[in-house]
């Protein structure tokens, strides 16, 4: 890989019409043996012409979320981490349950949400179906609409 840029919180590219910006997340950090802490964990916001997008990558909540939604949102769409969560003393710090997410969208400014991160491995205590259904239902309870909470099955695409 030849064309790397490395950012901070905080930091942006553009390329064309489309603005870039790091963001933080909550999250550890470790790519060898002895770099603990020693990189950023992220989310990005993409911003074009006429959508926002915000892309919460590997996090647990907190109140960053409500800090980004105020200095770039609305978010047309968001996509959120729903799996990975149980137990919850272990896992909190850095996965969000279903409920959070739902939350972290809200605090986001999001017009509809997209779940990710969940079911494609067995990497904790909760059962592979429960993420979606929790979303879902936790959604139908929040003031987003139901219809604008999306879990989107392998392979499909949705226009928003």
């Amino acid at each position: 890989i030849e064309q790397v840029e490395e950012f901070d919180w905080g930091d942006s590219t553009r390329h064309g019409q489309v603005t870039i910006t790091c963001l933080p997340s909550q999250h550890w950090s470790k790519r060898g043996l002895n770099d603990d802490q020693m990189s950023l964990w992220s989310s990005w916001a993409i911003e074009g012409r006429e959508r926002n997008f915000y892309f919460g990558g590997d996090t647990g909540y907190f109140n960053g979320f409500s800090r980004i939604g105020e200095a770039l949102g609305p978010f047309d769409l968001v996509a959120v981490p729903i799996g990975a969560y149980e137990p919850s003393a272990m896992m909190k710090e850095s996965h969000m349950n279903p409920e959070e997410a739902i939350q972290a969208s809200i605090d986001l400014g999001a017009q509809k949400t997209m779940a990710m991160h969940f079911g494609t491995f067995d990497l904790s205590d909760e059962d592979l179906a429960e993420p979606p259904q929790r979303f879902l239902a936790a959604a139908a309870s929040s003031s987003l609409d139901a219809e604008d909470a999306w879990v989107l099955r392998i392979g499909e695409t949705r226009r928003f």
